[in-house]
């Protein structure tokens, strides 16, 4: 007999704090990153000479960002500085989008049947959030090193005071055109960078779910390969959004010098 959950893109109320309203996928993202936290504090606490499986992993992740930065930005000095940012968003994106497989936590439910934890990525304001993140980041690094030269690549009014003839002011209005195509494509990256994200995980639960509520022979065995191709999708979700964000910041950078 099918039993498939009800499918929401919203997430659902679990709690009220005053007049401010806890959500599944918010109490999520506050477990996910207090289970980074405490990862990097051990993690930290038991560094050896000689490594574990789990610093191996680590320093091998470190060591692929750190020389992504560094072909990004040319410079070995921003890549340091930039570093903890980008593997932060991707370690926390990665834990983000699996949390729902760890052992027990679908399985605590309220009374009204709503689960007491939800992806928080499947839910549009954690990508969001953090695309949000990634463009004010970028702004405020290209603003802090070249201001005038920043607001200049999307305010080219200072054209029209040079115009000397017809040709001039065409060329004046274009620039201007061109600019405010710029101010616009910056936001699209903000969507497009979080609804990928979103999209993508989002539909692996969609997925899973519809699978295993189907009927009670395909609560197990049969939405493996599922489960499988979901996990697979979300660490390359993680590590898209990583490198897009990579790339957005260094873009940003590269185009005040």
């Amino acid at each position: 007999m099918a039993n498939i959950p009800t499918i929401s893109v919203a997430p659902e109320a679990v709690t009220t704090i005053g007049d401010y309203t806890l959500s599944n996928a918010m109490l999520s993202s506050f477990v996910v990153f207090a289970i980074l936290a405490v990862f990097m504090i051990v993690l930290k606490s038991r560094l050896k000479l000689v490594p574990s499986r789990t610093q191996v992993a680590m320093e091998g992740l470190l060591t692929f960002f750190y020389s992504g930065l560094v072909d990004a930005y040319g410079s070995e000095r921003r890549a340091q500085k930039h570093l903890p940012l980008i593997l932060g968003l991707f370690l926390f994106i990665v834990l983000a989008n699996q949390f729902t497989i760890i052992p027990f936590v679908q399985s605590i439910i309220l009374e009204d049947g709503t689960f007491f934890f939800r992806n928080p990525t499947a839910h549009f304001s954690l990508p969001i959030a953090l695309a949000i993140i990634v463009f004010l980041v970028s702004h405020i690094i290209a603003f802090t090193t070249a201001p005038m030269k920043h607001i200049g690549n999307f305010i080219r009014i200072g054209m029209f005071f040079k115009v000397r003839s017809f040709k001039d002011l065409g060329n004046a209005f274009l620039e201007n055109f061109l600019a405010i195509l710029d101010i616009i494509g910056e936001f699209a990256k903000v969507v497009s960078l979080a609804a990928r994200l979103f999209g993508n995980v989002f539909a692996g639960t969609v997925m899973v779910a519809v699978i295993t509520g189907l009927s009670t022979y395909t609560q197990f065995v049969v939405p493996l390969p599922f489960w499988i191709l979901s996990i697979f999708s979300g660490f390359i979700q993680a590590l898209v959004f990583a490198i897009l964000a990579m790339s957005f910041i260094s873009g940003m950078a590269k185009s005040v010098e």
